[in-house]
């Protein structure tokens, strides 16, 4: 099987996932499931295989292998915060996210210099860092090392892949602030009192439209959100109510013509303005 081809199924593979009705806790297990099944047949590869030169060598372990790596130290942490996280006391579940919101940073900080290295989008270390260099040292500790064996890892394509991962855990994080937070003050989520400063004027499809698209263009929350939990939000911010998402996705999907309606009308109603504003 391709590397194209393992990666796009992956895709997919997530993409279902995320619509299916499942626990916090239970998507977490089919994730970490997914992620490990989807690395053994990169490894597969890799190994039968190997690469035509080292520019494909780097981009696969800087660019594809993350993929799903990235997403399993996401669903390894979230699978831990949910089983550790306090059933009891809303002082007490706000304080160990706390905790665990300084754990992240405090392993952020401990890789200052790689962190500038690709925040930079530099390249003239990439040979050191993402080809399998011989007794090449591998600089994560702690509880973070999800290790293979010298012929699927370099000596940083993990500690690449545990910043991503480690970044959508920290947005899982504030989410899950947020919503206590809201619980226990009695506060709706929402950045509004009373009736909503604004009001969506399209029809549900169309918030469900912009909803998945937001979603699969990974734009909040790196794509890791409940379309359910988005469209109730949405319509608290914006005053409608969408009851049916996923089966008005069903219509959408059935269309025989302008499957992407709305988003089709946004986006010439944008390019329609900007012609006016050259204009």
């Amino acid at each position: 099987m391709e590397i194209f081809t393992i990666i796009s199924e992956f895709d997919e593979a997530l993409g279902n996932l995320r619509q299916e009705r499942l626990s916090v806790v239970e998507r977490a297990n089919k994730g970490i499931g997914l992620c490990r099944k989807t690395l053994g047949l990169l490894r597969n590869e890799v190994v039968a295989k190997g690469f035509p030169n080292e520019i494909s060598e780097i981009h696969f372990f800087k660019e594809i292998k993350p993929i799903p790596m990235q997403h399993l130290v996401y669903y390894t942490e979230v699978h831990k915060c949910e089983l550790k996280l306090p059933r009891l006391g809303l002082k007490s579940q706000l304080k160990f996210l706390q905790i665990e919101r300084k754990r992240l940073n405090a392993f952020f900080g401990s890789y200052l210099e790689f962190h500038r290295y690709l925040l930079e989008g530099r390249t003239d270390r990439d040979t050191h860092y993402f080809t399998r260099e011989k007794g090449t040292g591998h600089p994560i500790r702690e509880g973070y090392a999800y290790r293979y064996d010298n012929e699927f890892e370099t000596s940083h394509d993990m500690l690449l892949a545990t910043f991503k991962g480690l970044e959508r855990y920290g947005n899982y994080l504030k989410e899950m602030e947020n919503r206590l937070t809201a619980l226990g003050t009695g506060v709706p989520g929402t950045p509004m009192d009373g009736s909503p400063a604004f009001l969506f004027t399209l029809p549900d499809t169309a918030a469900v439209e912009l909803a998945y698209a937001l979603r699969e263009a990974r734009a909040i929350n790196h794509g890791d959100f409940e379309i359910k939990a988005f469209v109730e939000y949405f319509g608290k911010v914006f005053g409608i109510e969408v009851k049916e998402p996923y089966m008005l996705l069903s219509q959408i999907a059935n269309r025989k013509k302008e499957r992407a309606k709305y988003l089709s009308r946004l986006l010439d109603a944008f390019l329609g303005f900007l012609d006016g504003r050259d204009a």
